[in-house]
């Protein structure tokens, strides 16, 4: 039972060739997969973390793997959404900025760690990952939530520019806490 928080993050990795594979079905039908299996990456994001913390199984691989599983998938579906046209023009740069912010953030992290340092994952960090995990769920929903609404697809996009607000932010009060947790280490 230790191990199944880890099982399920490495299932999660495993996902992503899955999604990316029944996004290539074409209409609505590829859609719905797509959307299914990131929900179920999304929920096991949430019970790996939970199931290690009651029953206390918290391991350093599972420090580590954890958000390279989160940038991965995200990374993967905002490559696809743009691949496919479901972000395009000026959404492309919000795409690219959680992008960015995500590589950057993710280094940081591990310099800091390097070094000593350990940054516990924000409030709003977690803010931000709910509202980016909607968006592009939402986004993902393609050709399918046309068929629900006309207002799907715009929804997604409004989301994930709020999203992208909180990638800066998160961005910056990462990046501010571990120089700021650097200088005192000196």
């Amino acid at each position: 039972m230790k191990r199944l928080p880890n099982l399920l993050t490495l299932f999660r990795v495993l996902m992503i060739p899955a999604l990316v594979l029944v996004y290539l079905i074409p209409g609505p039908l590829g859609n719905w997969f797509a959307f299914s299996i990131y929900t179920l990456a999304a929920i096991t994001d949430y019970l790996d973390g939970w199931l290690a913390r009651k029953l206390k199984a918290t391991s350093e691989f599972g420090r580590m793997l954890d958000p390279i599983a989160d940038k991965l998938m995200v990374v993967a579906v905002l490559i696809i959404l743009i691949e496919f046209r479901d972000i395009s023009g000026i959404h492309t740069l919000a795409a690219g900025l959680i992008i960015m912010r995500e590589i950057l953030i993710s280094w940081f992290r591990e310099y800091l760690t390097d070094r000593g340092v350990t940054l516990a994952v924000s409030q709003i960090a977690k803010y931000k990952t709910t509202i980016q995990m909607i968006a592009l769920g939402v986004l993902l929903l393609g050709e399918a939530g046309d068929m629900i609404s006309p207002f799907v697809k715009d929804s997604g996009l409004v989301l994930l520019w709020v999203a992208t607000l909180f990638t800066i932010w998160t961005a910056i009060d990462y990046l501010s806490k571990g120089t700021a947790a650097l200088k005192m280490k000196k």
